[in-house]
């Protein structure tokens, strides 16, 4: 046995200076990662506070490991090796935050909005969805995987929690006279589909006490829109990826219908749309997760509704690129990852549209982040004129806020879509709280 011992440790270190030389050949270096959507870290600048501090070899290490060459597939071949072998944790980017108390009282500079939509929220009493009685259980850091399905964790920050609130009032106050401003905080699929007995036994906070916070710090004359019992009273329907973060459309529509409940006026039957299903869809759960084998066996369908009205957006870039599209695409030729994309263009500063068989003059500002990409257009039987303002990206076309524009094109409504993970997003807040000035 001990010629194949040598040949053993021979080819150990063999395979060890190739992966070693094959590290230091910088054109192989990726810059972009397809699967998690993003730019990989760059090589850090050299300066000699950088040098004298640490911080330059600390960002040459996160350089190294982040643009790892072949880090795609060695991260997909991780998730496989994970799941051959019936692990029960995988690597993926965050981690599971322990969340703060959430108060039980308003923020306290704020009054509480009367007829506050949260009265209405569900009791715990409800039948509980899921039996997850033998069904294997993964967690992994920032997500929890049961079976096929996909859940982020959420964690309160009051403070964060608290500038999305100021922001909304701060709007609403501006505005006083001239619109209405509407909320609507979206629930993640963790507290729809999840019982509340399993979910007490894991590190999570409440979403629903922690919307009620918000809502009922809301000032007078801010109203909201209960899209967490909406989804509740549906919650055995489709309405969540189990492979991405995001809701499905039909999910949007069942809050379209609270909100049209709430600004009082007739929603739109589904029936009214042109539906269109796209098969094969892996999000951003599946990508983060170190494509998982749990949940590739069992991809999404994206379902698309046309409204009859129109199919035409006018989208500007963050380039300043302005450009006419269709509201709802076609995505039968996206990619696996991409076929969300198919509701209005993507995330896009600013975009337009105009519903060519409505001359009332009705007008509303949809002040949203991705979620609302799959609301949006539901809005169209409705309103005359729809402007939709990604609160992230809009500084890059548009000066002035939120306010200003509502002023500019005459809007009676304005109405801010969130998910409920980004009110405790400190950078997305900010962004937000700027545009509502």
């Amino acid at each position: 046995q001990r010629p194949y011992a040598g040949v053993q440790i021979l080819a150990f270190f063999f395979s060890l200076y190739v992966f070693a030389f094959l590290s230091w050949l910088i054109p192989l270096r990726p810059s972009y990662s397809e699967s998690e959507k993003r730019e990989l870290t760059r090589f850090p600048s050299f300066s000699f506070a950088s040098l004298f501090d640490g911080s330059f070899f600390d960002g040459i290490n996160t350089w190294f490991a982040d643009t790892f060459p072949f880090r795609e597939g060695l991260i997909s071949l991780n998730g496989r090796m994970q799941n051959l072998y019936g692990f029960s944790t995988a690597q993926i980017h965050g981690e599971v935050t322990q969340g703060e108390d959430i108060p039980d009282a308003p923020m306290s500079e704020q009054p509480a909005a009367p007829g506050d939509a949260s009265s209405d929220a569900p009791s715990s009493s409800e039948p509980e969805e899921l039996d997850l009685d033998g069904v294997p259980t993964q967690s992994l850091s920032a997500l929890l995987i049961v079976g096929d399905s996909a859940y982020e964790y959420y964690n309160f920050v009051q403070s964060v929690a608290d500038t999305y609130i100021t922001a909304i009032n701060s709007c609403a106050a501006s505005l006083q006279g001239t619109a209405t401003v509407y909320d609507m905080v979206i629930p993640l699929s963790m507290d729809i589909r999840l019982p509340e007995s399993f979910r007490k036994t894991i590190n999570t906070s409440d979403q629903k006490k922690a919307i009620e916070y918000m809502y009922s710090s809301m000032r007078e004359g801010v109203k909201t829109v209960d899209a967490y019992s909406a989804l509740k009273s549906h919650s055995d329907e489709y309405l969540y990826f189990r492979t991405d973060h995001h809701w499905t459309a039909l999910g949007a529509y069942y809050s379209y219908r609270a909100f049209a409940g709430v600004r009082g006026i007739t929603p739109a039957e589904l029936s009214a749309f042109t539906e269109a299903s796209y098969p094969g869809y892996l999000g951003s759960f599946y990508s983060e997760s170190g494509k998982n084998a749990s949940l590739s066996a069992n991809p999404d369908t994206v379902y698309t509704y046309t409204p009859a009205d129109t199919n035409d957006i006018t989208i500007t870039t963050a380039g300043g690129v302005e450009y006419n599209a269709e509201l709802v695409a076609d995505a039968t030729d996206f990619d696996n990852s991409s076929k969300f994309i198919a509701f209005i263009g993507g995330d896009n500063p600013y975009s337009v549209i105009h519903n060519p068989n409505l001359t009332d003059g009705s007008t509303c500002i949809v002040v949203k982040e991705s979620f609302g990409n799959a609301f949006v257009p539901f809005l169209v039987p409705n309103y005359q004129n729809i402007y939709v303002v990604d609160y992230r990206y809009y500084h890059k076309v548009k000066s002035g806020g939120v306010p200003a524009l509502a002023r500019e094109v005459g809007a009676q409504d304005v109405l801010f879509i969130n998910n409920i993970s980004a009110t405790r997003n400190k950078s997305l807040m900010s962004y937000l709280a700027a545009l509502c000035q």
